[in-house]
């Protein structure tokens, strides 16, 4: 063969090769659009996409196309089903293939006869992200409060979805068109009539001082919630998230009090919601009493007595919780930090009544609770003195 005409050749095959990769792509079943679109967010970590569709498929095999271009699907995680079809038509997922250099993939699939399957199509997916955030609001006696959770999803993965069934494991389901660059908001959760605890707390280590000068602490207001039944909740567990608080005024008004970030809590645990300082209740601590006893050489017991002078001016009694933070107390009295693990004991001349809160107290935290009564009409305010006696063991 004469040399120009294998130019000719080759020219003429590579003319027609654009034709040929087009022709083998027309030829595929390209799917047509969702019949049902799930975003399952029950995962912290990963969005889980599930889409149904109805395909037309001829007897024999079939080549299905599925692309996502400028999408963040991930490829690695397509999982593709037919679903039971009781019209008599069979499948058989035959193979999987990707084109080179495209998002794509074809899957090989055979039928029996003519006739139109529902498939499955799930998927993970990036940039489409959630949060919770919670609307709390307690009535004027802060006995009671309403708090609703909510999930807000924005979509920056690159794909649309056109009335998508959000489902986030709860019995509470909602369905909304996510269109891309968008964000929704929707109630997940809306638990009423929530028996709360409202709670005062100090901690010299972690809230530190008011006044430094006089020993008085800062004392922390908190709203304690239980996620049970017996609180109207312990239907799951509450995701971490911001929580707006408001408080219901003589007129009705909610009333802003404050943020605070919540903590996850599970089923049958409960969380405490920072609504502030108080300034009607006062706690002075000052450490009254340290002693070495010598046990042996230079081994000791560093005995340490704390007392609290604590004043209600409030007219109703309320709950204040005490936590020392041992390590701390330990430097205090030494001035400086022991290298050792601590071995501590509850002294004799504690007044403190009743136990340590278990849930509160461990190998370097003692806490414990007090009912402080209120106020009479004859006096302006309640005063208590309250002593913790530790017994730091076996010092060097």
């Amino acid at each position: 063969m004469p040399y120009k005409n294998i130019y000719r050749f080759i020219i003429l095959s590579l003319c027609f090769l654009p034709l040929a990769n087009s022709y083998a792509r027309i030829k595929l079943i390209t799917l047509p659009v969702r019949e049902h679109v799930e975003i399952q967010l029950e995962n912290k970590h990963t969005t889980i996409i599930e889409e149904e569709r109805i395909v037309p498929l001829k007897k024999g095999n079939n080549n299905i196309d599925f692309s996502w271009h400028n999408s963040s699907i991930r490829p690695d995680t397509i999982i593709f089903r037919v679903l039971n079809d009781e019209s008599g038509l069979k499948t058989n997922i035959l193979s999987v293939s990707y084109p080179p250099n495209e998002s794509a993939l074809t899957w090989k699939v055979s039928a029996n006869q003519n006739g139109s399957a529902r498939v499955r199509i799930s998927y993970a997916i990036n940039r489409l992200n959630k949060k919770y955030h919670y609307i709390a609001r307690a009535n004027q006696d802060e006995s009671k409060m309403q708090l609703v959770q909510y999930i807000k999803v924005d979509n920056q993965s690159g794909e649309a979805f056109n009335e998508a069934r959000m489902n986030t494991g709860s019995e509470h389901s909602v369905t909304l068109p996510m269109e891309i660059d968008e964000t929704q908001q929707f109630i997940n959760h809306n638990y009423t009539d929530v028996p709360i605890e409202k709670t005062y707390t100090v901690n010299a280590v972690q809230f530190g001082y008011q006044d430094r000068t006089q020993d008085t602490l800062n004392v922390l207001m908190h709203y304690q919630i239980h996620n049970d039944k017996a609180h109207n909740m312990g239907t799951q567990s509450l995701v971490a998230g911001k929580y707006r608080i408001y408080q219901q005024d003589k007129e009705g008004t909610a009333v802003f009090v404050g943020e605070d970030w919540g903590e996850y809590t599970a089923i049958d645990d409960k969380t405490d919601l920072f609504i502030g300082q108080a300034r009607d209740i006062v706690v002075k601590r000052v450490i009254e009493r340290k002693k070495h006893r010598l046990i042996n050489g230079n081994l000791y017991n560093l005995d340490v007595l704390l007392s609290y002078e604590i004043e209600n001016f409030k007219n109703k009694p309320v709950t204040l919780i005490i936590e020392e933070f041992l390590p701390y107390l330990n430097n205090e009295t030494l001035s400086a930090i022991s290298e050792n693990g601590l071995e501590w004991e509850i002294g004799s001349d504690t007044t403190l009544s009743g136990k340590p809160i278990k849930q509160r107290t461990n190998s370097e935290t003692v806490a414990y609770q007090i009912k402080l009564p209120a106020r009479t009409e004859a006096t302006k305010k309640i005063k208590l003195i309250k002593k913790l006696h530790i017994n730091f063991k076996n010092q060097w």
